[in-house]
């Protein structure tokens, strides 16, 4: 006890008075030092006369450490902050408000979940939970509150919502301009907290916000006596807490109405909900228990009709209801409540499906601008294609060998892209031409990537029938293989290569190939003369088609389910699901060890309990023999009626280093097999045939070309079978969440890198719903992908397939000062050697910090090689693609193997980009006078005369600066051009280059 605390720290004491700090405060703190170091204080003599001591009461402390209870400041549910333009309500289910400018439009937003609304779950249909009507009608009234329209509130409700198991559902109330007599219309909308700024919000309930005084007189009051038979509810206990933040707790409102439902049972596979409510008019709020009277109504003729449209059965008399407190005094009047039958499929969760994340490829319609300039293009192999008609061009050369078109490149030939055509292969052998197609395909893409003299030009590879955009379905799905391999090649080498389907002769198409070039979009169909460009869109929900759509599977409980993988991570996940949810009772699973592989027997016993007959198989999936005699196999009693076919292998490695004979392994269990299927099974009454693709034959993926085109391949043969009318879904999943099976070797830092690309893992339970919801769709492929569209776009690498998911405007970057970003080469300029490493180590750095996933490039250490840092072929593709974009040098793909940490890479960059003695020193006052130089030079027009003049006056100083070159043993065969150019080849140059330099 002192003054201050200058002489406690020297006896390790406690001090109890301290500067500037209320002696009150500090006294207890020091108690409660004490007290955690073992001292004993007496309580009850500090809190002496404060009336704490008289009565002790117990504090209640969780019964387990891990009670799922958040001490932490929350928001409000909508998020409501000023700041944004949103007024909070401090409503729990409408948390903000704003008034649209320039009309009588107000929106309520809020978002709801079973996590943050522990209530909802309570209220569950079928396992899953539901917002009641009655929310909704409590909304309404507190959102007519909020408007100054304190009246009554009239309610239909459209369609229930459904929340979803995990993540949280975007609600919306809009009230709209009032109508002549008053009334103010207002409608609910919900969507998928993760749906994407794309989806589509789901109308649930209509309604109208009626002003005091403007309703029917007549009330609930002339039809429910005062005097007669009433029933109590009470709001549970653990809802009392927030009765007050509600006008009227929903879980109370529902209970009193769900206490008057049910005068006599349902339509069978219906569920009795209130669905129309009407003069709902709240006398008192905060209610905690109420007394619910009810008498009947007659419903008119007129509301009978409507509700019959509206697709429920209807009760013959609707009832008014009366809500009293203790004083039997009203809290809440119904003039009529209508109760509708609702089809149980509408509890089912799919409303909840709309934001699942299942996409389909949709083909868009695009008007690409022509290029500036015609493209220079040469043909490589001919390959039967017609040059001069396929690009409008009278000559263009033909080459018969990648290395020919870099000679030409480097001798000066002007070309900007290159043309090669894959022809059909064999009709009658699809599997040995998607075998050939994807050699050649990796064979010329591996011979292009590896000339260094064709950095600069682009390879165009044309295919005919490889996808499908409308009508035609796909009639080579052996193309499509092509696809699918250059997919993930131009995810390794952006800007490198183009693919372009084409759907008749290319002498119809030269100008929309040269637009699809010029535009820099990597993919694209022409039809018609039309470009095409394939962008994932969500899939609708039920939505049927026509045409080359694919029909809806069924499962047949007294047929057969082929199961290949039968035995694997997927496959027996799916075998359960089928039998647990689908009644499927006869399986036959496939895989190469039959009842012999790991956890067979105990996958039989579960299924068995489940009442399924189980037959196991030893089969190669990729012997059409061996696969022929397993399918005769299955007895006529339960002749076979589905397919799931999930087997596949991986063998990831990045195009360099991939071989045909790695090639082949990876198409035969998955491509091969499933052509196999399609012959061997088109003539069988099908019901299902569910193919397991990836998404990777779609958006592509660095180290997965091989794996690419096998599923793009299960792709186009669904698209082909839906075609001809035959059962076809291929679902193309993204990452699954599973520690086994085939993506059981990935690694944290493989996760991570997903995570930030905006990919997240589907789990067994998210699966098995998206499976269930592609086949109800009739559409023939599909994506089943989990996306962060948000961390997608934050991350800066969105692939082309999601540019109508996530908008980049693309506009370039400002500079501060004005005019156009700065090269790095302009950012080196001037710099001394020192500075201009440290500012591109600063950037390797930055990049490395975001392909790892650290805070900062202080996690980086300049001197560590990548690998030691957890870089992996895929991460290193990550980076040198970062590095590309940002420092525009083309960088190898293996640049992190060959130059193995960030110093080393940065001073690889500095050397491509400033190299020494360039940009520096005695140089860069030369480089402005040469500016100058640049800018008079455009002011001597047509004048000849001063052109020879200024012509001779450089060739001169070009000599004098070759000379001095030569001297050093620099640069010879520069010197040589020099001295051979001509007066229109140096204002070539100037104009070329000089200019562009100044520009």
């Amino acid at each position: 006890i002192g003054p201050d605390a200058v002489l406690s720290p020297l006896a390790d004491a406690t001090p109890t008075l301290r500067k500037n700090r209320p002696e009150a405060h500090q006294l207890v703190t020091a108690l409660g030092v004490l007290h955690s170091r073992g001292v004993r204080v007496d309580w009850r003599a500090l809190f002496a006369g404060s009336g704490a001591e008289a009565e002790p009461r117990p504090v209640a402390l969780p019964t387990y450490a891990f009670q799922h209870r958040a001490f932490w400041l929350t928001g409000t549910a909508g998020g409501g902050d000023s700041g944004y333009g949103l007024a909070a309500t401090g409503h729990p289910l409408l948390g903000a408000a704003v008034t649209v400018a320039g009309a009588e439009q107000t929106l309520f937003t809020g978002r709801l979940s079973a996590r943050t609304h522990p209530w909802l779950a309570e209220q569950a249909v079928f396992d899953a939970p539901v917002v009641p009507a009655s929310a909704l009608v409590e909304m309404a009234v507190r959102a007519g509150d909020e408007l100054g329209l304190p009246g009554s509130v009239e309610l239909d409700l459209v369609a229930p919502v459904v929340l979803p198991a995990d993540g949280a559902v975007q609600l919306q109330l809009g009230v709209g301009p009032a109508d002549a007599s008053g009334r103010r219309p207002f409608t609910v909308h919900s969507r998928g907290e993760d749906a994407g700024a794309d989806a589509v919000w789901t109308v649930h309930a209509r309604g109208f916000l009626v002003p005091a005084g403007t309703d029917t007189p007549e009330g609930p009051s002339a039809h429910v006596p005062s005097d007669g038979p009433s029933v109590e509810v009470r709001l549970p206990e653990d809802l009392l807490p927030d009765a007050a933040r509600y006008e009227l707790h929903p879980a109370l409102l529902e209970a009193a109405v769900t206490a008057v439902a049910g005068d006599g049972d349902g339509e069978p596979g219906t569920t009795r909900v209130p669905a129309r409510w009407e003069q709902v008019r709240l006398h008192a709020s905060g209610a905690t228990a109420v007394r619910v009277r009810v008498a009947p109504v007659e419903l008119p003729e007129a509301a009978e009709e409507a509700d019959a449209e509206a697709g429920g059965a209807v009760d013959a008399h609707a009832v008014a209801v009366v809500l009293a407190d203790a004083e039997d005094r009203p809290v809440v009047t119904i003039g009529r409540l209508v109760f509708r039958d609702v089809p149980d499929a509408a509890f089912s969760g799919a409303a909840a499906d709309a934001a699942r994340p299942l996409f389909e490829l949709d083909w868009e319609r695009a008007a690409l601008p022509a290029p500036d300039a015609p493209l220079r293009w040469g043909v490589l192999d001919g390959d039967g294609l017609d040059a001069a008609g396929a690009v409008a061009g009278a000559e263009v050369p033909v080459f018969d060998e990648v290395t020919a078109v870099g000679k030409a490149v480097e001798a000066g030939a002007g070309v900007d892209a290159v043309l090669a055509r894959f022809a059909a292969g064999a009709a009658d052998d699809v599997v040995g031409a998607a075998h050939a197609a994807a050699r050649r395909a990796l064979g010329l893409v591996q011979e292009w990537l590896a000339e260094p003299r064709l950095t600069g030009t682009r390879l165009v590879v044309l295919t005919h029938g490889a996808v499908d955009t409308g009508a035609e379905g796909v009639p080579e799905p052996a193309a499509a293989t092509v696809w699918g391999l250059l997919r993930s090649a131009q995810a390794e080498a952006p800007d490198r290569l183009t693919l372009v389907d084409l759907d008749e002769a290319p002498d119809a198409t030269g100008d929309a190939l040269s637009a699809v070039v010029a535009s820099g979009e990597p993919q694209a169909a022409v039809r018609g003369g039309a470009v095409l460009l394939p962008r994932l869109r969500r899939t609708p929900v039920g939505d049927a088609r026509g045409g080359t759509a694919g029909r809806a599977a069924a499962w047949d409980p007294d047929g057969t389910v082929l199961i290949t993988g039968g035995t694997g991570a997927l496959g027996s996940l799916f075998a359960r699901h089928l039998v647990a949810e689908h009644g499927v009772r006869h399986l036959l699973l496939l895989s190469r060890r039959g009842a012999g592989a790991p956890g067979a027997a105990e996958l039989e016993a579960e299924l068995s309990a489940l009442g399924a007959q189980v037959t196991f198989a030893a089969c190669d999936v990729a012997d059409r023999e061996a696969l022929a005699a397993a399918l005769a196999a299955v007895p006529a009693a339960h002749p076979l009626r589905g397919v799931v076919h999930t087997a596949g292998v991986l063998d990831n490695g990045l195009v360099p280093a991939l071989t045909e004979d790695g090639l082949d392994a990876v198409l035969r269990p998955k491509a091969d097999a499933a052509w196999y299927l399609h012959e061997l099974t088109e003539h069988l009454d099908l019901s299902a045939f569910v193919l397991f693709s990836s998404s990777v034959g779609v958006i592509g993926g660095p180290g997965q070309s091989n794996y690419a085109a096998a599923n793009a391949f299960l792709d186009g043969l669904a698209g082909h079978r839906a075609a001809r009318g035959l059962a076809a879904t291929s679902i193309a999943w993204g990452l699954w969440g599973l520690s086994y099976g085939i993506n059981g070797d990935l690694t944290d830092n493989d996760l991570a890198r997903f995570g930030r690309e905006g990919f997240r893992p589907v789990s067994p339970e998210e699966g098995a719903a998206l499976f269930d919801s592609a086949l109800t769709d009739s559409t023939a492929a599909v994506v089943a992908l989990p996306v962060d569209l948000s961390a997608m776009r934050a991350h800066g690498q969105v692939p082309p397939a999601f540019r109508s998911l996530v908008r980049v405007a693309g506009r370039r970057v400002a500079r501060s000062g004005g005019g156009e970003v700065e090269s790095l080469a302009r950012r080196l300029a001037g710099l001394s050697a020192v500075e201009r490493r440290q500012t591109v180590l600063d950037l390797v750095r930055a990049e490395v910090a975001a392909v790892l996933g650290h805070s900062g490039v202080d996690a980086v250490h300049a001197g560590r090689a990548f690998q030691e840092m957890g870089f992996d072929s895929m991460t290193a593709v990550e980076l040198r693609n970062r590095l590309n974009a940002r420092t525009g040098v083309r960088l190898a793909a293996t640049v992190v193997f060959d130059h193995p940490s960030p110093e080393a890479l940065a001073e690889h960059i500095v050397a491509e980009v400033a190299p020494e003695g360039d940009g520096s020193g005695a140089s860069q006052p030369l480089l402005g006078e040469l500016d100058r130089l640049d800018a008079a030079l455009a002011e001597l027009g047509d004048d000849a005369a001063a052109r020879t003049a200024v012509s001779v006056r450089l060739q001169t100083l070009l000599s004098r600066l070759n000379e001095t070159a030569a001297q050093n043993g620099q640069d010879e065969e520069v010197a040589e051009a020099l001295e051979a150019a001509t007066a229109e080849d140096l204002f070539d140059f100037i104009d070329n280059q000089l200019g562009r330099s100044a520009n």
